[in-house]
């Protein structure tokens, strides 16, 4: 079996495909504005949410709102995942594969991160959105929480959520690459291997 196809057949473990699902969301120098901005408009609503006499309602209310968008988002990234792999035939899967850095597993890897990241955010916003005022008072007794320790609970939640939201933008980006060179792929059959040598390598 080819090098390329040979990583493509190696399986991630559970525990490994949530760690990378979740570096897809470290700060780096191209989607730090995109941190920064959702790390601020987070601390905003977890201030404001807790000091509401409302608190619990406010929180229950997001949460189903989120996990129906997460919910759709799972459901368009796992059709574009599953749309545009069932395209590939055997030739075009080999050339994929052999292109510098194995284009074929970085754009494989990228579609099981974003589903993980999806499939995450709709199971912790399904269970807080489950949870009625009640017991969520009964869980904040039992951990013994202060203001402070609530609002960075409630930070956190927030800006998981919203940075996976915003992850909408870099599944559209390598949606918009894969169709590119998938296009270029096909693009090359039936021409003279001439041409093709002269061409650009993808």
């Amino acid at each position: 079996m080819p090098d390329g196809l040979s990583q493509i057949a190696v399986v991630r473990s559970s525990g490994e495909l949530i760690s990378d699902a979740l570096r897809e969301l470290k700060p780096v120098k191209g989607n730090l504005p995109i941190s920064i901005g959702v790390s601020a408009i987070s601390l905003v609503l977890s201030l404001n949410m807790l000091n509401a006499p409302n608190t619990v309602e406010l929180i229950v209310n997001l949460s189903t709102t989120l996990k129906d968008v997460f919910l759709g988002l799972f459901g368009v990234a796992l059709s574009i995942f599953a749309i545009f792999f069932s395209l590939l035939d055997g030739k075009h899967v080999r050339g994929l594969a052999s292109q510098g850095g194995n284009q074929l597993l970085n754009y494989l890897r990228y579609y099981e991160n974003a589903l993980v990241l999806f499939a995450v955010a709709f199971t912790l916003s399904l269970l807080i959105s489950l949870l009625d005022q009640v017991t969520i008072y009964k869980m904040t007794a039992m951990i013994c929480c202060d203001y402070y320790v609530e609002v960075a609970i409630c930070f956190m939640y927030l800006a998981l959520s919203f940075r996976i939201v915003c992850e909408t933008k870099s599944l559209l980006y390598n949606t918009f690459v894969f169709t590119r060179a998938f296009i270029c792929l096909k693009g090359c059959d039936g021409m003279p291997k001439t041409e093709t040598d002269a061409e650009p390598k993808l």
